[in-house]
C-alpha cells in the first residue's frame, strides 16, 4: 500500500501535514515525538512519545522558528520505503518496495540515520543525510582555504542553535556536481561524525536538484535528477564511476 502526504518548507525545514498535525520530517533523529499519539499506515500503528529526553514540542518549535506539532524520526521512517518529491511537495510511503529508475547506492544506518557516499573535491566520502538540516554542513578541514560568503544562525537537531560561515561548494551526488551553500559542522557534532568516518551532513537543500527515494530496510537510496532530459540541466555531469553506485 502507498500513502502520500503533502509537505511544505517552513523556514527551510520540511514539515509534513499528517491529518491535523504538522510534523517535522527528521531522518536525523532516532525517535519520533509530538502531540500526535500515533502514526498509522495500512493498519500498522506506531506510537509516538509526547517528548524526548532533550526535546519538547515547544522547544522544537522555538528552535525552528516555526510552529510544529512534533517530528517523525528514524523509529518510524526506517520501517518503510519513502520518496521525497520536491516538485510535487509530497512524501510517499509504501509498505512494499519502491524500485525506481535512477542512480542508486547503498548506505549505512547509524542509530537509524542514513550515511550516504558522495564526492567533494574529487574525494570520496560519507555524509549523514539529515532531512531536518535545512542546509548541508562539512567538516572544517574540508573548508580550509575556501572563501566564506557571509554567516548565518542555524539550528541542528540534538545540537541546538549555532552560528556558521557559509561557503559555496560543489557536492557530487548521483552523477552530477551540485553547488550548495554549506556551513561548517558545529563542534559538538564533529566528534560523533568522526567516530562514524563521516565528513559532514547532507541536508534537505540537496532536494533543490534531486528527488530521492530511501529504502532503509535494504539500505538503498535512489536519486533522480529534477528536469532530467532538459537541454541545460543544472550541475555538471561526471563519470558515474567516480564514486560507488549503480544505475537502475
Amino acid at each position: 500500500m502507498m500513502q502520500s502526504f503533502p509537505y511544505t518548507l517552513q523556514n527551510g525545514y520540511p514539515v509534513i501535514q499528517v491529518g491535523e498535525y504538522q510534523m517535522l520530517l527528521n531522518t536525523g533523529s532516532a525517535e519520533s515525538m509530538g502531540r500526535m499519539a500515533q502514526f498509522t499506515l495500512d493498519k500498522r500503528t506506531h506510537p509516538i512519545k509526547p517528548s524526548t529526553l532533550r526535546l519538547t514540542v515547544e522547544s522544537l518549535s522555538s528552535w525552528l522558528s516555526t510552529p510544529v506539532d512534533g517530528m517523525l524520526g528514524a523509529d518510524i521512517l526506517t520501517q518503510y520505503d519513502f520518496k521525497l518529491l520536491p516538485e510535487r511537495m509530497q512524501i510517499v510511503f509504501t509498505t512494499g518496495e519502491f524500485r525506481p529508475y535512477g542512480y542508486a547506492n547503498h548506505f549505512e544506518l547509524y542509530m537509524g540515520v542514513p550515511i550516504t557516499p558522495v564526492s567533494i573535491f574529487n574525494q570520496d566520502m560519507r555524509l549523514f543525510f539529515v532531512t531536518a538540516a535545512r542546509r548541508s554542513y562539512l567538516n572544517a578541514d574540508l573548508l580550509r582555504g575556501q572563501i566564506a560568503h557571509g554567516t548565518t544562525t542555524e539550528y541542528y537537531p540534538g545540537i541546538g542553535v549555532f552560528t556558521t560561515s557559509l561557503y559555496r561548494i560543489a557536492i557530487w551526488v548521483a552523477g552530477y556536481d551540485v553547488e550548495l551553500e554549506v556551513g561548517e559542522v558545529p563542534a559538538p557534532l564533529a566528534s560523533m561524525l568522526s567516530a562514524m568516518d563521516s565528513r559532514g551532513v547532507l541536508g534537505i537543500d540537496v532536494l533543490r536538484g534531486f528527488e530521492v527515494c530511501l529504502a532503509p530496510r535494504r539500505r538503498e537510496v535512489f536519486w533522480w535528477r529534477l528536469g532530467f532530459g532538459s537541454e541545460s540541466p543544472e550541475g555538471q555531469r561526471r563519470d558515474p564511476n567516480d564514486v560507488p553506485g549503480y544505475y537502475y
